[in-house]
């Protein structure tokens, strides 16, 4: 090479552009950083067991939903504990605290390591680990399959605790979950104020008699637990507006926190931020000074967080039951019959968080079949087996392709079974399930089971009914208008008439 093409190559005067500059002085930092220290001390015996109690069989791969729509080896259970083990002995194990000593010389410790193979983890394989944490659901799949039944949900949890302890999370996608909820008690990055805006335009367009009774004014026994998701997602409003349909069909004694309700945290502690202490903490403290019995949720996620995890914080002085378990008894005790048929074939989709995490498989099918001619045809993964729609752990944040991807999957098993509607009992697998069904162009329609119970209970669909009707007025509007248009015409001929032509005389 000439001396000209070597200036050419690295600029105009033989000096390096700004950009290789810039460049080479990043990859020094990178190389010169050193790995932060993964605080594995503060896992307890139990979990330091389970990433020794697994076999490497492989049977999570068979199962886990996420790997099959990206099949790497890193994302399967097995290759994640193997990874987090080498990680941690690198950082904590005897070899390390060898290669650390300042006690023994640098040559003794290079014999050592051609020795023992003892390897640094570099800071790559920090990043590839943690990007692979987070690409999971958090489903439970792999505890079901697992032979050795290792508890992965609370593992995968703890260890991305103590990977945000360490600044490596959560992913950068998700950081804007956590700021919204830390800033507006919600993920959505929505005002708190809005909080209650879908009750008040539910009444204002007939959806609902009244708006939902608050709690702090009536004293009622049983606190309705709305969840982010039906609050503020416009497109998963029919859970929120069934549920008091029904409740004050049943006249049941409930009220709501309206604009004093918080997100349950769930994300939070799903991502591994230690913020969820605080919030599980303050929830705990207002649900428990309600002097309620019974706590209900529509939304999975919620239920399952307040029901298991709220009281790893504080105790809780009543009972929390998703709606639908709630629902499931009274059905028991006589007290919740069903008039009126809702002929419809459907099929059915266990939420994670209501049907593995907590065992709740029987009250939604009981409901389903007390419906009279509500005929429900299972699809082949069903119960503990069901495949996850996606968005939940901070997947649908972190990984939307993947998510979307994975939706659409279950889609089309609930199309091979020729239902016309698809039905769950969460907002979050609705607002998932719902991308799926838009991703195909899928001629299926997304129902929460609410929708069907206050159907078979008044006779008729509510947002359905008011869609009728604000298309009904909406014509005779229009009728009404064309007719004024019309009229005015007709007036304006009258006050201003053509002049007629005469014919022409002969000269």
């Amino acid at each position: 090479m000439t001396e000209e093409e070597k200036k050419s190559d690295s600029g105009t005067d033989g000096t390096k552009t700004e950009n290789e500059t810039s460049e080479a002085v990043d990859s020094q930092i990178e190389e010169k950083e050193p790995v932060r220290q993964i605080p594995v001390h503060k896992l307890d015996m139990k979990r330091l067991i389970e990433l020794d109690a697994c076999t490497r069989c492989g049977e999570c791969l068979t199962w886990c939903p996420v790997h099959d729509q990206d099949a790497r080896e890193s994302l399967i259970p097995r290759r994640k504990i193997m990874d987090f083990l080498r990680i941690a002995r690198s950082q904590n194990g005897f070899l390390a605290g060898i290669m650390k000593s300042e006690k023994i010389g640098e040559s003794l410790k290079t014999v050592i390591k051609k020795i023992c193979g003892y390897q640094e983890i570099t800071r790559e394989q920090m990043d590839d680990f943690v990007t692979n944490l987070y690409e999971c659901s958090t489903c439970g799949q792999c505890e079901v399959v697992c032979p050795a039944h290792i508890d992965t949900v609370n593992l995968w949890e703890e260890l991305r605790r103590l990977i945000v302890r360490a600044d490596y999370g959560p992913l950068e996608p998700q950081k804007a979950l956590r700021k919204s909820i830390k800033t507006f008690d919600n993920p959505w990055q929505q005002p708190r104020a809005g909080r209650t805006k879908w009750s008040r335009r539910a009444k204002k367009d007939g959806l609902i008699i009244q708006e939902p009774r608050q709690i702090k004014k009536t004293n009622g026994k049983v606190l309705l637990f709305f969840g982010c998701t039906a609050s503020y997602d416009a497109n998963v409003k029919q859970v929120a507006i069934n549920t008091i349909n029904i409740l004050e069909t049943l006249n049941i004694d409930y009220g709501v926190l309206g604009k004093d309700e918080k997100c349950c945290g769930s994300v939070l502690l799903r991502m591994g931020d230690p913020e969820y202490k605080r919030l599980f903490s303050e929830n705990i403290d207002q649900f428990n000074s309600l002097g309620i019995d019974t706590l209900i949720s529509s939304c999975s996620g919620c239920f399952k967080t307040i029901m298991q995890d709220y009281p790893k914080i504080k105790p809780l002085n009543f009972e929390v039951l998703h709606t639908v378990e709630y629902l499931a008894r009274l059905l028991k005790t006589g007290e919740l019959t069903f008039p009126y048929p809702v002929r419809q074939t459907v099929t059915y989709h266990d939420p994670c968080h209501l049907g593995r995490a907590t065992g709740g498989f029987d009250a939604p099918r009981m409901i389903m079949e007390a419906i009279p001619e509500l005929t429900l045809v299972e699809m082949p993964r069903n119960r503990e087996y069901s495949r996850c729609c996606g968005a939940g752990g901070g997947l649908k944040a972190g990984f939307p392709d993947i998510q979307g991807r994975m939706s659409q999957e279950r889609i089309k098993e609930a199309e091979k079974t020729g239902a016309q509607a698809l039905v769950s009992c969460c907002p979050f697998c609705y607002q998932g399930l719902q991308l799926g069904i838009a991703g195909l162009g899928s001629d299926i329609v997304m129902k929460d089971l609410s929708a069907y119970v206050a159907q078979a209970l008044l006779g008729y669909d509510v947002i359905e009914k008011a869609a009728k009707e604000a298309e009904e007025k909406k014509r005779e509007k229009e009728k009404a208008n064309a007719l004024k248009k019309q009229e005015k015409e007709t007036e304006k001929e009258k006050e201003h008439p053509p002049a007629s032509k005469e014919p022409a005389t002969k000269g």
